[in-house]
């Protein structure tokens, strides 16, 4: 899916977990792992960044577990290795790879105070319910550069 995101963040995100995966190479890791390590752990929280900014909550080991499970990491990483073994036997040309990336991203980019961009405060909003029958309400408040939010939040 094709993300498009102002200030070059998606740019950097990519460097930084290109980054990540490089690391966990080096030190023998597996790439998942390493990330879950290096979380904001749930008793760390509001955590404070080395540039200022301020993390208020976040559940990240959990959310990357919840979805390590969804798809069956384990399973596909020995299905994976089961691949390369046969492909070192020359028994064939099929590799696997498994990518694993996480991204926190400013939603409702906070108090102009912190996200004031050339005289621009920023503001945005989100609110989403669901109820327990199944329905959603979403509430968007946000400034559109040309971003294509009207699309975005129809399809979704």
């Amino acid at each position: 899916v094709a993300y498009r995101c102002s200030f070059r963040v998606t740019e950097a995100a990519y460097c930084i977990e290109r980054g990540m995966d490089v690391l966990a190479q080096k030190l023998g890791m597996d790439p998942a792992e390493l990330r879950l390590k290096n979380f904001i752990r749930a008793d760390q929280f509001p955590y404070h960044s080395a540039l200022g900014w301020e993390y208020d909550s976040g559940a990240y080991h959990v959310a990357m577990q919840k979805a390590m499970d969804a798809v069956g990491y384990g399973a596909l990483r020995e299905e994976q290795k089961v691949k390369q073994e046969a492909f070192r036997r020359g028994e064939t040309r099929e590799l696997m790879g498994i990518g694993v990336a996480f991204f926190t991203e400013i939603v409702g980019a906070g108090p102009s105070r912190n996200c004031d961009i050339l005289g621009v405060g920023m503001f945005d909003s989100a609110e989403i319910r669901i109820h327990p029958t199944g329905s959603v309400i979403a509430r968007m408040g946000t400034k559109s550069q040309g971003q294509g939010h009207e699309t975005t939040y129809a399809q979704v």
